[in-house]
């Protein structure tokens, strides 16, 4: 179930007093451009540099209590694939107060160490934020950017499979999809179908790709939940937001909505020390 919590959503589901996690809105930042306000932490947008800065402090002090800030953040160019960097305390910082090492991009970052804000931004792709535990008790956390593209290449299942490498035992695995694009307002064309079915089989496609309204719509919230489900992360162990980003363009940035002038929402996770 997800709730409001400040200027954040966060999910039951991951509620852990060794870890933090929130979602953005477009609210509670200082951006005052039309198209971004009040809460972008995108880059290149309409905001100055040092406004993004800001805007990922609060964001940042938001998702940890007020424990870290903004220093404690990564993120990197995202290129809607399945790409998953593993991450430590070492690496706070880039993508915001430092350069990435690794400009190629990434869409998703996992980490076994406190002390780091894992971050990913959207504007109707889909956010996913990851909790479990190793054996010993220790927490395990992930976030995913699944644009379309990186949700038939599976990161939601990549996600998990990385956990587990760390130790993360499967059964303990819980993730919060946050809100995106819906069904609704997610419309697309035959080529789009062409390319999930050539991605994932025509039976995928055809489950979650259907004719709404006399045109064919997708929906990317089944598509990642029944992806989870074949990496052994059941819907019991999901809590899906049923916000659709582009029905509610005074809460949320849609880059769909209005025709790319946005700017971007966050979804973060991190382990406290």
């Amino acid at each position: 179930m997800f709730y409001q919590s400040g200027i954040l959503l966060r999910s039951s589901a991951l509620r852990s007093p060794r870890t933090a996690h929130g979602f953005s809105t477009r609210l509670g930042g200082v951006s005052r451009d039309p198209a971004t306000r009040e809460m972008n932490l995108a880059f290149g947008r309409e905001d100055p540099d040092s406004v993004v800065y800001e805007n990922i402090g609060i964001f940042a002090r938001a998702v940890t209590g007020g424990r870290y800030g903004g220093d404690r953040v990564v993120c990197a160019p995202q290129i809607h694939s399945d790409k998953i960097r593993y991450v430590t305390p070492a690496d706070a910082g880039d993508g915001v107060t430092k350069r990435s090492p690794d400009d190629e991009g990434y869409d998703g970052f996992v980490t076994d160490e406190p002390g780091v804000i894992l971050t990913v931004r959207v504007a109707d792709c889909v956010p996913i934020l990851f909790c479990g535990m190793k054996k010993d008790g220790s927490p395990v956390v992930a976030a995913a950017h699944a644009g379309w593209r990186g949700t038939v290449a599976g990161i939601a299942a990549r996600a998990v499979e990385r956990m587990v490498s760390l130790g993360a035992a499967r059964e303990s695995i819980r993730a919060a999809i946050g809100p995106h694009i819906g069904a609704c307002c997610f419309e697309v064309r035959e080529d789009f179908r062409d390319a999930v079915s050539s991605a994932r089989g025509e039976d995928f496609a055809s489950r979650h790709i259907k004719i709404l309204g006399g045109s064919l719509h997708a929906d990317l919230t089944a598509m990642n939940l029944e992806i989870l489900a074949s990496a052994g992360i059941g819907s019991d162990a999901v809590d899906a937001s049923a916000d659709c980003t582009a029905c509610r363009p005074d809460l949320f940035h849609s880059h769909r909505k209005t025709g790319g002038k946005r700017g971007a929402m966050g979804a973060a996770a991190a382990i406290l020390d």
